[in-house]
């Protein structure tokens, strides 16, 4: 089955600003926070934080926005946005400004990919949606894979913390013209069965009647990504404090795994189309907590596992994601914009309780019981697989089916 051009443009440009948004989040602000402007682990958390909450408070917003007035002209906006405050990084030292442009990356973002996502589900019909949402997982494993690696060599080939940031510009630039390039100009985005509609209602009455129609889908998004939150600002630190390896080789760790994961992506896709979407999710999710359970409870698992599991994670998340936003593409499709919008919000908002929560775990959250003892820098990955375990065990009794027809 062929695809339109634009389907193509948004999984290109998708890909770019993946890659930029890795590299600036998971590689370049933590240790240029930490080494260059002597910050703790708590403060560099909490400036990773704003950037969620900025994405979490707009997305749903966005979301409304893209259904109003179209997908192009937030997905050209959101990138061009990083390419700005990317650079404006390294003239500033003061923690508010650090703050402020993270909160300018975030409504970026929050631009970005509701739109991005709602634009596949305006492109591609249901039975292949998981499908082709895959790609856009695709593109985000590729990011994780060569994010860190990017930053890492940028970093260490120049000798200079800053290099990174100009790297994540070029991402981003590179992402804007692509699609202001080859994404068409829809205005409102056609109904793909050819019938007339009314823009709809950017209002927060109309954010309330879609949030409604996926309340289950809202709380097991939220518990998965609280437990998320507690560790991606955290996993390139403690790979350094843990294992005492060097930013480049941290990157080529993930490389491997996460570039399999890649490749996996699409038939990963094609089995959450087969078996169902909400099964998908479940099964993604219970996966995924068995791993992260497999990594904790041992006192110092082998570095080798540690790089085996990340990979088993990644099919579980790929899975998961996959079957989720086809899932949610599918329950509300004249407001497909809002509905991913609505749950884009609470995931950002447990990845911010998350991610603040594990700043200070990391730093302060140490336990002995008995034996058994717990460093401080190893609590946040505890609380993720506690996290994960309680969104795939939700995920068995709040996730059903559910349609809503035009004439409701």
């Amino acid at each position: 089955m062929k695809v339109s051009s634009a389907f193509w443009a948004i999984v290109i440009m998708a890909g770019f600003a993946e890659l930029g948004y890795v590299t600036l989040n998971i590689s370049a602000m933590p240790v240029y926070l930490r080494e260059e402007m002597g910050l703790g682990e708590a403060t560099v958390t909490a400036v990773g934080s704003v950037f969620l909450l900025t994405e979490a408070l707009f997305r749903a917003p966005m979301g409304m926005l893209s259904d109003r007035i179209g997908r192009r002209r937030l997905i050209v906006l959101g990138p061009l946005i990083t390419v700005f405050t990317a650079v404006a990084t390294l003239f500033v030292h003061h923690p508010l400004w650090f703050l402020g442009l993270r909160a300018l990356d975030g409504l970026g973002a929050a631009m970005l990919w509701p739109s991005a996502y709602a634009a596949i589900g305006d492109t591609v019909p249901k039975e292949r949606r998981s499908w082709a949402m895959s790609f856009l997982n695709m593109t985000y494993m590729g990011g994780v894979a060569l994010g860190p690696l990017a930053g890492g060599l940028a970093n260490d080939l120049s000798g200079s913390r800053q290099a990174s940031f100009y790297l994540v510009a070029a991402l981003f630039a590179t992402a804007v013209v692509i699609a202001w390039r080859y994404y068409p100009r829809d205005g409102r985005t056609p109904d793909p069965n050819g019938n007339s509609e009314p823009a709809p209602t950017f209002s927060f009455g109309a954010f309330l009647d879609a949030v409604k129609i996926v309340p289950g889908h809202l709380i097991v998004g939220f518990l998965v990504f609280f437990g998320i939150g507690l560790v991606m600002l955290l996993v390139k630190l403690f790979a350094m404090d843990e294992y005492g390896i060097s930013e480049t080789v941290f990157g080529l760790g993930l490389v491997v795994p996460a570039l399999l994961i890649a490749g996996l992506s699409l038939p990963l896709g094609r089995f959450a189309d087969r078996i169902g979407h909400i099964r998908g999710v479940q099964l993604g999710l219970s996966l995924g907590a068995l791993v992260m359970w497999s990594v904790v409870l041992p006192a110092k698992p082998p570095m080798l596992w540690v790089v085996l599991a990340a990979g088993l994670g990644a099919i579980s998340f790929v899975l998961a994601f996959s079957a989720w936003m086809a899932e949610l593409s599918e329950v509300y499709p004249e407001r497909r914009g809002v509905v991913l919008g609505a749950s884009g919000a609470a995931q950002g908002i447990g990845s911010i309780l998350g991610a603040l929560i594990g700043g200070v775990l990391y730093e302060h959250g140490g336990f002995t019981i008995g034996e058994f003892v717990m460093p401080s820098h190893r609590v946040p990955f505890l609380g993720c697989a506690i996290m994960l375990s309680l969104g795939a065990l939700l995920s068995l009794f709040v996730l059903r089916s559910r349609r809503v027809s035009r004439s409701q």
